[in-house]
């Protein structure tokens, strides 16, 4: 009997504070093939390669190998490249399959590196195991689609052909994992949910755009297997990868079956996912149920852009201002978090457009959490065409990877990069840096909340516009840099200055809240409720600016500070002489609101508390951030 030739298969990643993510794409690779009693008899699928080690640690782990299939994207490709560079050398014979997002179009990247054989296009299952049927002197590679490979000195790109398969064979259901669990405990895994695949829009800035797909339902019936090896896993976070959960009648039987799961035995205890487009009422019966049964990690209600002209660009269609703010006031009411998401850096926006956008999205009522990330340039997005470059003056910027959340200070000798868009037409750089400073500024004391009912109480009863008073935080920090927050923003401007001249890192460790990469929001809140009750003293003249009333200002920023989450409770009750809570509720369902002059106390609830820095910043802050728990909850009673 001959000797079965080994695949390896790499889908390497970084891990996060002792979690890891099982290797789906190469997963659902495997789980295809082994489906062929062909490849069975000829091949054996070694253990997957899924954490990022040394390359010579990688290299100690593979032996005589026949194939190595790597699925490439932003944080792994020049690690795929230096593993497969070192395999070439030492076995010049073995085969060398790259695929997924960061694989173009073309054989461009045959013509570049000579290690690779064959680049797999677009969905890689079929494609693969035809691929393998080659290799062995089953069939010829001219006969595979959407694939590109080496002939001799020149190369060959296949036609392409649609993708139409729905039931792939599950790498839960089929055990493709359970050796990588069973011999990793130290690792809580995430797991991804696939229920359908494909996409309908055609967003420039987004590798799932240029395909423009319809959506392929998979049976239900292999959703609930997976659910149920979930369970059986004991598998904690989960998130799902559609790209618009939600969007199809099914999707909140889904939802009821994942929560069933999670009522009867316990996981997976947490779920998130990207919610449909154009949020609609399934939406949120879906976020309610997640909500109520303590799964969700927020609702998406995302627009990328609030500006109409970069949203035309970028072929993006957004859902109107006033049914966003009918949203908001329908999921505030049910206490349903939920959290918008901005691009900074598409062709069309300003630096006006995206100040008055924030401060838009901010009068329409979300004020629980905005991410506002920076545009990466994805070399299979429509934005990457060079053509669409030109029309539209884009230049990028390569810079360490922006991989927020990461180990800081873990290094296997390989560096990855990321191409941030940083000029277009309507941005110079210097516009980046400023657009970016305000956003940062407004998520870390608007959406963390180091400053927020300042920020409603200013609108609400003074008409201070949200532009205006998070532009005068700003000038204040910059005229007064050795306050807490002013040495905050002299480290993201230094940052921001630093990627445009220097291409350094977006993302900054600091040791006191971990061995993370943080992202600089993040961090800016973390370095001032550190020292959060000088912060608050320090922002005194500032608010008395607004409020001539000091008295009343000062019992504000007490309010302010006292609802804040903090590793360590002082004082667990306090008395006030407004009614507060009562105007911010009022106020956050987006209602008019007088604020009462009424003796009260407040009495937090404790429970979780205290907690260490490093707890403190990875469960209030990285976990917590998209579900608003940086607030306490707190008993209220009224003195008579």
């Amino acid at each position: 009997m001959l000797e079965k030739k080994k695949i390896y298969l790499v889908q390497a990643n970084y891990t996060y504070s002792g979690s890891a993510h099982l290797p789906y794409a190469v997963g659902m690779l495997q789980a295809f093939s082994m489906k062929d009693e062909r490849i069975n008899n000829i091949y054996s699928f070694e253990q997957i390669i899924f954490e990022r080690k040394s390359p010579e640690d990688i290299m100690s782990v593979i032996s005589d190998p026949a194939v190595i299939g790597f699925s490439c994207y932003v944080w792994n490709y020049e690690f795929n490249k230096k593993i497969a560079s070192m395999v070439k050398e030492k076995y010049p014979e073995c085969k060398i399959i790259f695929g997924g997002h960061h694989v173009r179009d073309g054989h461009s990247q045959l013509e570049k590196y000579s290690f690779i054989d064959v680049l797999i296009h677009g969905e890689g299952e079929e494609a693969f195991r035809d691929v393998l049927l080659c290799f062995a002197g089953e069939k010829d590679l001219n006969e595979v689609r959407n694939i590109s490979y080496r002939d001799g000195d020149s190369f060959v790109d296949t036609p392409k052909a649609p993708f139409l398969l729905r039931d792939y064979p599950s790498p839960y259901i089929e055990g493709v994992f359970d050796s990588i669990i069973a011999d990793h405990p130290q690792y809580e895994f995430i797991a991804l949910l696939e229920t359908n695949r494909g996409c309908p829009y055609s967003c420039a800035y987004c590798d799932w755009g240029c395909l423009a797909s319809k959506l392929r339902l998979f049976p239900m019936e292999r959703i609930q297997k997976e659910i149920d090896w979930l369970c059986d896993n004991k598998i904690v976070g989960c998130g799902g990868t559609d790209s618009n959960f939600g969007i199809i009648e099914r999707d909140e039987e889904i939802t009821d079956m994942l929560v069933e799961a999670r009522m009867k035995r316990g996981y997976p205890k947490k779920f998130q996912t990207s919610y449909a487009k154009n949020s609609n009422d399934r939406v949120f019966r879906i976020g309610k149920k997640f909500e109520d049964s303590g799964m969700s990690k927020g609702v998406t209600i995302s627009y990328q852009t609030m500006s109409p002209i970069a949203a035309e660009n970028v072929l993006r269609k957004n859902i109107p201002v006033e049914t966003f703010s009918q949203l908001m006031n329908k999921y505030n009411e049910c206490g349903i978090p939920t959290y918008t998401e901005l691009i900074l850096g598409l062709p069309g926006e300003t630096v006006e457009s995206l100040k008055s956008g924030i401060d838009e999205l901010l009068r329409a009522g979300q004020h629980y959490s905005l991410y506002i990330h920076n545009c990466e340039l994805l070399p299979c997005s429509t934005m990457a065409d060079p053509d669409y470059m030109k029309k539209f003056g884009i230049s990028a910027t390569k810079l360490p990877l922006n991989e927020p959340h990461r180990e800081a200070g873990a290094d296997d000798g390989v560096a990855e990069f990321s191409h941030l868009v940083t000029k277009t037409y309507s941005m110079t750089n210097t516009d980046w840096i400023e657009m970016n400073v305000f956003s940062y500024f407004v998520q870390s004391f608007h959406h963390l909340g180091l400053l927020r009912f300042v920020a409603l109480y200013l609108y609400n009863s003074l008409s201070v516009s949200y532009k205006d008073f998070y532009s005068s935080l700003i000038d204040f920090f910059n005229n007064n840099p050795e306050t807490v927050a002013g040495k905050a923003m002299k480290l993201v401007e230094e940052k921001l200055h630093g990627v445009i001249e220097k291409s350094v890192s977006i993302t900054q460790a600091d040791y006191r809240f971990g061995s993370v990469e943080w992202p600089l929001e993040e961090l800016v809140f973390l370095m001032t409720v550190y020292e959060r009750d000088r912060f608050y003293e320090e922002i005194k003249p500032l608010v008395y600016s607004f409020i001539s009333d000091k008295v009343f200002a000062d019992e504000l920023l007490e309010y302010q500070k006292f609802l804040i989450k903090y590793p360590e409770i002082s004082c667990e009750e306090k008395c006030f002489n407004y009614d507060f809570p009562s105007y911010f509720e009022t106020v956050l369902n987006s209602d008019n609101a007088d604020l009462e002059e009424k003796e009260i106390k407040l009495v937090l609830d404790k429970k979780g508390f205290p907690l260490s820095w490093e707890d403190y910043a990875r469960f209030v802050v990285w976990y917590g951030r998209k579900s608003g728990s940086n607030f306490y909850k707190f008993r209220k009673e009224v003195k008579l």
